[in-house]
C-alpha cells in the first residue's frame, strides 16, 4: 500500500507521460507477505497464514518494496 502519494514519469513512443496515483493499491498476492514482513501482521485465515509464514523466508522488504531471492541474481523484485 503507497504510504504516500506517488508521481512518475516515462516516455511512450517518444512522448513523455506523466502518472499521478493518491489511492491505495488493490490487495494482491503481494499483499500478505508485505504485511507480514514490514507490519508483523498476519492474515485472519490460519490456512493462509501459516502458508505465508512458511513462504516468507523467500522474500524480503528493501524500502517498502517486496523482493524474491533468486538463484540468478541476489534479489528480484515483485510487481
Amino acid at each position: 500500500m503507497l504510504k504516500v502519494p506517488w508521481v512518475g514519469a516515462c516516455e511512450v513512443l517518444g512522448e513523455e507521460v506523466v502518472t499521478f496515483f493518491a489511492g491505495r493499491i488493490a490487495n494482491t498476492w503481494i499483499t500478505p507477505y508485505q504485511r507480514y514482513l514490514g507490519d508483523d501482521l498476519l492474515p485472519d485465515e490460519p490456512a493462509e497464514a501459516k502458508a505465508v509464514k512458511r513462504n516468507s523466508g523467500k522474500y524480503t522488504m528493501i524500502d517498502g518494496n517486496l523482493f524474491r531471492h533468486g538463484y540468478t541474481r541476489p534479489v528480484l523484485i515483485c510487481i
